[in-house]
């Protein structure tokens, strides 16, 4: 399993990844759970309460195919 994150607090644009060896949905839990919490930590960094950061928060998924899985990509664009 591969991953990454980055923050640009500047325009309170959150980003983080992962990718998972499996295709199937059912499977993809962890790296979902890896991502938000990616996000969290960002929003952290910029002093934001990690317990109820993401709470209401509209987030992007995109989930693209990789030779072994698919990889899950989130965006995270806070308003003010």
């Amino acid at each position: 399993m591969t991953s990454e994150g980055s923050a640009a607090s500047a325009d309170r644009e959150y980003a983080a990844a992962e990718e998972t060896t499996s295709r199937h949905p059912q499977d993809w839990g962890r790296a979902v759970a890896v991502v938000f919490e990616r996000l969290a930590e960002q929003a952290a960094a910029d002093g934001a309460t990690v317990d109820d950061a993401l709470l209401g928060a509209d987030v992007a998924l995109h989930i693209s195919e990789t030779t072994d899985g698919v990889r899950i990509e989130a965006v995270w664009r806070t308003a003010g």
